[in-house]
Formats: C-alpha cells, structure tokens, sequence
C-alpha cells in the first residue's frame, strides 16, 4: 500500500487476499472459517521549532485466519497480502489446531452497522502546516507566555476486510490522525504535554485547540499553595479518563467467582453516583474505533455499562460471552491481524446529555482543587475496593486560584470516590489511556480527603 493508493486499490487487494485463502480453505476439512485481512499506512511527522524534523511512513498488510474442524480450533497469520502469505496463515492455522469448542459467533449474530466513511488522508504537509498555525495560536492566546516547542502528528489509513465460511464479509477503510505537542510555560522548566485526537484533519481547528491547552497549561504558573483535609475535586477531562481507564475491567465478562463488582457496590447497588452513565460506544464518528461491526462480526453498536451509577450490561468476545454466559453484544476488539479477536472496550465513554458546562463546574464549589494531570498512573485494586491517584493541579476559591500544588495523593475507598462523583461536564474530550481510548469530561466530586 502506498500514499497515493486510491480506496478502491486497496479494496481489491484486501478482496483478493480474502478469496485466495478461500480457495485454500475449501480444499481442507475445516467446517468453519474465517478469514481477517488488513492493511495500514502511518505518517508519522515531527516539527521541531516550527520547522520538519523527519517523517516517517510504515506500510504493514497481513492475513489472520481462524479455522474449526467440528472438534479443533487454530489460528495463524502471516504478512502480506500475496498468495503465499494467504497459503501461509491458512496452513499454520491447520498445523496449529487444538482440542477446543468452535471460537467464532454463528451465522445469526454476524452483521452489520452503518458507520460513517471518515475524513480522507490529509495530504503530506498537513501536520507542518498545523502544527505552525497551532503554535501561533498558542503565542497570541498567552501573550507569547506558551511556545509550541515539538510536535509529533501521526496520521494513518487503514483497510480491512472479514470473510467467512458461510460467504458473510464486510470491508472498511478509515482515516485517523492524532498529534502529541510539547509547549514551553513561559521560563518554568520542563515542557507541558499534550495528546490530541484529531477527528477529521481537514476541519482541524488551531485556535480551538490552543484553547484547550493553554486554558489548562497557564494555570501551572501561580504560586505555590497546599492543603490537606476534605475538600472538593473538580478532575479534568484528561484526569477523569485515567480514573475511569482503571476502573473499565469492571465493564468486562469474567467468571463469578473473580468478580470483584459486587464487592464494590453501595448498600443501594450503585457502583457510582446517579450523575454517571458510561457506554461502549463503536458507531460514534467522532470517536478514535469505529467500525461496522466488532473484531469478529458483530454489529457495531452501543453498550450501556453504568446507568446512573448501576450495572446493567458487560462487553465480551463471543468466546468470552458463551463462557461467562453473557449475552454477545458485541465485545470484541481485534487490535491487528496477528491477533485473535478478544474481549475488550474500543471507545468508553462519559454521556454528557446532562451535564453542566465546564465554567458552571467550576462556580458548584466554593473551595475546590482542580486537578489538572496524573502524574502516575492511576491505580485501582479491585479486589478490596482501593484507590491511589497522584496528581498536579491548582486550588480554586470564589471562581480565582489561589496557588498550584505540584503534587496531591489521593487514596481510600474507591466506591466512595465513585458515590461521591456530584455532576459531569459536558466538555467531553478523547485521551489514549492504558485501558484503551476514553471520552471523558470534567467531574465534580464532593468532600475527598487531600493529602498535600
């Protein structure tokens, strides 16, 4: 695959590849198969001081296959799109079979979402001439304070198409862009990160973004100011992701005697406060994973997980969904051809429908500490219900700062943080945590305890 392949070449490719490993397939004694065939190429561009530093382009293609007999399973893959790789990953796949029950959803459950097609590939000189705009924007808005030192913008197109034994496939081609910037605070040392998922390269809105980093970025030039005792939260965007990130395996299928859900409940069965609902959301354009069905066929869809701080629905692959005995909605994420579908959340999510605007957040509470960012991964240990989250951020009194605090612990009871939670924002944002990608706005959380 190269930059200038138009959609419809790589279409052929993908379909080619797919009915090669069909013919392969069709002279074996598989009962079941399928075939996952894909192909991707990443832009990556770093701008230093405004002027292009390298970039980088990696094409990758390959071919995964899975197959049943009636008594064994196997899987394999191979790279490339060519006949050899298809005669490759389909006779690994048979070499590789094992005792088992037949991993992959029948027939019924397969089908398809409409999703929207996504913006095309920005064209080369996209992420120089952004990235420019972007650090101007960032000048004027501070006065010269903020200087965008480096920026690395990665851009990418990815293909792939899904085939099985019974003739049932889908195909689906989309763009993603995402650009990490590094911005020097006036004299302060060290450099404030940001990671910025792009939805669509061609509308990228410099101004707007400079907003969003330097509302947040100037705030660390006050003063320093601590405290300690209980005292109110108001998380941003980025923090709240990490926060829910580590909670998001209690979203996943997993057998009754390692649940730790239960254990975490309130004496009314609510996991959180009545101000949070969270989905798995595959079908939002605006979101970082979409596509017409999950990893394995599935339709794309959105799974209700917390509804107002109660429990209603868990994601598994069909595998997971028939051993936990949940029932398949949809579950599966498969993160490139050399992998099996499995159980996994593409896009948790924070529904804001009642939310209240970020400076209303900021007025809820006479005394606050704003946290800006994790410092550390946030921790949970699910089995006894505990927390610990390390963090920078600043105090806010009467809607004005009063000082920065470079470091905060919190810790303690994970549920009574999670009741806690009063209201969310509705400045929903996009953030690549450990646990996948998170939509997640502002929180306001009453009375934690602050150790400084």
């Amino acid at each position: 695959m190269t930059a200038r392949m138009q959609p419809e070449e790589l279409s052929g490719r993908l379909s080619q590849a797919t009915e090669v490993c069909r013919s392969f397939l069709g002279s074996g004694d598989a009962r079941r198969w399928e075939v996952f065939a894909k192909s991707s190429l990443t832009r990556e561009t770093e701008v230093v001081d405004g002027r292009l530093r390298r970039t980088v382009q990696v094409e990758e293609s390959g071919i995964g296959v899975r197959v049943w007999d009636g008594s064994r399973a196997g899987f394999a893959a191979a790279s490339g799109l060519d006949a050899s790789s298809a005669r490759s990953a389909v006779s690994a796949a048979r070499a590789g079979a094992a005792p088992g029950p037949d991993p992959m959803p029948p027939e019924r459950l397969l089908g398809t979402t409409a999703v929207d097609p996504g913006p095309k590939m920005p064209p080369r000189g996209w992420a120089q001439h952004v990235t420019t705009e972007l650090g101007l924007a960032l000048s004027s808005l501070s006065g010269g304070v903020l200087r965008l030192g480096r920026a690395i913008a990665q851009e990418g197109r990815y293909g792939w198409r899904l085939c099985t034994a019974e003739d049932w496939s889908v195909e689906h081609q989309r763009t993603v862009a995402s650009m990490l910037v590094e911005v020097l605070v006036g004299d302060r040392p060290g450099t404030w990160r940001e990671w910025i998922h792009v939805a669509d390269p061609e509308s990228f809105a410099a101004e707007a973004t400079a907003a969003r980093i330097g509302n947040r970025a100037l705030l660390t030039r006050h003063g320093i100011a601590t405290d300690r005792g209980l005292h109110d939260l108001l998380l941003h965007p980025e923090v709240s992701a990490q926060l829910l990130a580590a909670i998001s395996p209690l979203f996943l299928a997993t057998p009754d005697d390692q649940d730790p859900l239960p254990g975490l409940l309130g004496p009314n069965g609510l996991l959180s406060a009545y101000a949070l609902t969270l989905v798995d959301d595959r079908s939002d354009p605006a979101a970082p994973v979409v596509g017409p069905c999950d990893g394995e066929g599935l339709p794309a869809r959105r799974t209700l997980l917390l509804e107002e701080g109660a429990p209603r629905h868990r994601v598994a692959s069909f595998a997971d969904a028939r051993r936990f005995d949940e029932t398949p909605r949809g579950g599966a994420v498969r993160l490139s051809y050399r992998d099996r579908p499995s159980t996994g959340l593409a896009n948790l999510r924070v529904l804001t429908d009642n939310g209240m605007a970020a400076g209303q957040l900021l007025t809820a509470s006479d005394r606050a500490l704003y946290l800006l960012r994790t410092l550390a991964p946030v921790t949970c240990d699910l089995s006894d219900g505990t927390y610990s989250l390390i963090a920078s951020g600043v105090w806010i009194e009467h809607q004005r700062v009063r000082g920065w605090h470079p470091v905060v612990e919190l810790s303690g009871d994970l549920g009574a943080l999670l009741r806690r939670i009063d209201a969310v924002g509705t400045d929903l944002s996009w953030f690549q945590t450990p646990g996948g990608f998170v939509g997640a706005p502002s929180l306001l959380i009453r009375r934690q305890p602050v150790v400084g």
